[in-house]
């Protein structure tokens, strides 16, 4: 081999090995770190995928705990309303009243007793009827739906006669609560 051959031979060497090396530093090298951080992306996204559909999975049995919890709160609404909703404590009271044949003579409104998450609504109440009748009547106001209690009750026995053998005299003060949420 000639000189030239060999001149023009490590010519076209380091002609390849520089194109070589150009191509690779500033084609293949941006592609491929391009191509890494695609694939960094796309496993992300492929993570919040899988994260998705176990949700997705997920949802009818939130919706039914929802469900159950919207049942539950309607529940609890009606034991302690937001409203007082006197005309329905009223009828309550009387009903019960008389399905226990008490007469009730009175009742009247008090003021309100504020608490730090609900209010008190009390009413002073008196009634006549046997001893057993006023303690079933307290009974079932006490298994009500909405949250109702008796405070400072006060029995006076009535002297007892022909027509009535064992009657009392009952005042006592009714509370009903509300909510203040």
């Amino acid at each position: 081999m000639t000189k030239n051959i060999q001149k023009n031979l490590i010519i076209l060497v380091v002609l390849i090995a520089g194109l070589g090396f150009g191509y690779f530093n500033y084609l293949i090298a941006p592609l491929n770190a391009r191509y890494k951080e695609n694939l960094s992306k796309l496993d992300q996204i492929e993570s919040k995928l899988a994260d998705t559909k176990k949700k997705a999975l997920e949802l009818p049995k939130l919706q039914a705990d929802m469900k159950n919890l919207e049942m539950e709160v309607a529940d609890l609404e009606k034991m302690l309303p937001k409203d007082k909703d006197v005309p329905s404590l009223i009828r309550i009271i009387t009903k019960t009243a008389q399905k226990y044949q008490l007469s009730v003579s009175n009742i009247t409104p008090r003021a309100l007793v504020s608490q730090p998450n609900y209010n008190e609504i009390p009413f002073q109440m008196t009634m006549q009827g046997t001893y057993h009748s006023v303690a079933y009547f307290l009974d079932d106001i006490g298994q009500e739906s909405r949250i109702l209690s008796v405070k400072n009750i006060n029995f006076v026995s009535n002297n007892p006669s022909k027509d009535n053998p064992s009657t009392v005299n009952v005042s006592c003060i009714l509370v009903a609560y509300t909510f203040k949420g």
